[in-house]
């Protein structure tokens, strides 16, 4: 995984353009992607898009994330001498990411509602993620698993809205 990451990042500080849509990508763009989802449930005339989807991808990134951390602390490549570090390093650790958890936990809760939907989420997830390693906060296996939390916390809580309704 190492050898992804670096891969990845070496790309970062040769091109202001591409600096710049990764900087958006991952400092922003998660913002974005709240304010979309917000719009497509007032669009759609579903709460339940909006609370249902985000509260799966909070879930992921402020309970499952949480109760990893307690047991498992990796530092960030951001240590690293040779990463090329684009934007502020957060203080929590590195594995899993908690940018990834929250947007797939979203994406994958999204799935229920419409493929399309869904597959316009998880390509902008993506797109968050690999520019989170692009900019040297993250390993690539951080926001991999990230994803599978995301992917688990979105299942067990449709199971769980199943099981009570």
């Amino acid at each position: 995984m190492f050898s992804v990451f670096k891969n990845i990042n070496q790309v970062a500080g040769k091109s202001k353009l591409l600096d710049g849509f990764a900087i958006f990508c991952a400092r922003y763009l998660i913002y974005l992607m709240v304010v979309l989802l917000l719009c497509l449930a007032v669009i759609l005339h579903s709460k339940g898009v909006f609370v249902y989807s985000l509260f799966s991808g909070l879930c992921a990134a402020f309970v499952l994330n949480k109760i990893i951390y307690i047991f498992y602390k990796e530092l960030r490549p951001a240590t690293l001498p040779n990463t090329k570090i684009l934007i502020p390093v957060p203080e929590n650790p590195s594995f899993p990411s908690r940018h990834a958890a929250l947007l797939f936990g979203v994406s994958s809760y999204l799935f229920f509602y419409s493929f399309p939907i869904a597959m316009f989420f998880l390509v902008c997830s993506c797109f968050v993620g690999v520019a989170r390693v692009f900019c040297g906060v993250h390993w690539f296996r951080d926001i991999l698993a990230g994803a599978f939390i995301g992917f688990l916390s979105s299942t067990l809580l449709y199971l769980i809205l199943g099981l009570i309704r």
